[in-house]
């Protein structure tokens, strides 16, 4: 359960909201609806911790894991598109980086042994079906096989936002944050994701 207390944010003199409270119950699907510029990013930013609130408070379980849709489309430009899936499991892409760099070099006993504790990680994230997953999340979204190998940069803008969408929805979270998700999205997509 997440819970909002008292929450008050402003822009100068601009006030965006103000003394909000309510609670988000685990297993329902919430939106926030309402005018352009009326806080609902902001909001989400908050509770993403990326942004701090001027006055009130934010609960979040400690183990719940939250998922966020980034908003900046160009973020991966040179980057491999189901590379760009996995990174939604920041662990697991973290430790096959790693490996993948200690394969290229010199090995030495202890290169084997940070190699063995890499693979109890990726073992444990279960990155050994990682790639089939991602894709299987791609080809929902409407990016077909062959474009996975291609990078970020090769997609149309629309294309890149389902990437992110991707990516988010890998991670596993327990919580997503999903601002303006259907953006340039087709019906079958939209149905997908719902």
């Amino acid at each position: 359960m997440i819970t909002l207390d008292k929450l008050t944010k402003r822009y100068g003199p601009k006030i965006l909201f103000e003394h909000v409270s309510m609670r988000f119950d685990p297993g329902k699907r919430y939106a926030l609806v309402g005018a352009n510029g009326a806080g609902k990013s902001t909001l989400m930013k908050m509770m993403a911790g990326e942004e701090e609130s001027d006055q009130g408070s934010i609960e979040i379980p400690e183990r719940l894991r939250l998922g966020v849709l980034k908003q900046d489309h160009f973020a991966y430009e040179s980057s491999r598109i189901l590379d760009v899936v996995l990174m939604g499991n920041p662990a697991l892409w973290a430790a096959m980086s790693e490996r993948d760099k200690l394969y290229e070099g010199e090995m030495t006993d202890d290169v084997g042994m940070r190699l063995g504790e890499l693979e109890g990680v990726i073992g444990e994230e279960d990155g050994y079906t990682a790639e089939p997953r991602a894709a299987a999340i791609l080809e929902g979204l409407g990016i077909e096989t062959s474009r996975h190998e291609n990078t970020v940069s090769t997609l149309a803008g629309g294309y890149k936002l389902r990437v992110l969408i991707a990516q988010t929805l890998f991670g596993g979270a327990d919580v997503l944050l999903l601002d303006e998700p259907t953006n340039h999205l087709d019906l079958d997509s939209i149905r997908w994701l719902e």
